[in-house]
């Protein structure tokens, strides 16, 4: 009879603490992660001195041929630089969400995408702000106005902690210019953000 009293009281002090051990420590969050590529372009009416890609940081992949995308991690290295990342989509509201994200890639390759907005689930998201430069031009540019356009094609959406779209900044001002301006296209996907 002791022995098989022994056996529970030990199997059950057992338990309770793998279970209080298991609540003690803290979740361990994802690094947050982007793939990206931009371009400059001529705008409409406009003087712009420059045209060309912004930068890239990992691959989109195709699902249609087998290749899968490959995200860059904060703090891990892209091209000739190292990509940092600061991210979060949080829920505003119903099927709405708070963005603000910014990649940034050092190296003579790099350049500065940072973005900033609310995005739904469905349809064409509008009254967004972007600030973009490439390291290998002098100009950085910025859509004040809040006049960039982001759509969502396959696969592409918004939840929270991460973001997927394609990007039309029509009016890009020059930040050390205002008489001058470019569009900023983009495609970028942001995941493991704070939420």
């Amino acid at each position: 009879m002791f022995r098989a009293t022994h056996a529970i009281v030990s199997f059950l002090c057992c338990s309770a603490i793998v279970i209080l051990g298991a609540g003690c420590g803290e979740d361990e969050k994802a690094t947050p992660q982007v793939v990206f590529s931009g371009d400059v372009q001529q705008a409409t009416g406009k003087d712009c001195r420059d045209s060309g890609p912004l930068f890239e940081v990992g691959e989109f992949g195709n699902p249609g041929a087998n290749l899968p995308s490959k995200p860059v991690k904060d703090g891990e290295a892209a091209g000739q630089g190292t990509v940092s990342i600061a991210c979060s989509v949080v829920p505003s509201g119903t099927d709405e969400f708070a963005v603000d994200a910014t990649v940034n890639l050092s190296g003579a390759t790099g350049g500065l995408f940072k973005l900033e907005g609310k995005f739904k689930t469905t349809g064409e998201q509008t009254d967004l702000r972007v600030i973009a430069s490439a390291k290998r031009s002098a100009n950085g540019y910025d859509q004040r106005d809040r006049g960039c356009i982001a759509r969502y094609t396959d696969g592409m959406g918004v939840a929270a902690g991460r973001v997927w779209a394609e990007i039309d900044c029509p009016n890009a001002i020059n930040t050390s210019d205002d008489n001058r301006a470019c569009r900023v296209t983009a495609q970028f996907r942001f995941e493991n953000c704070a939420q």
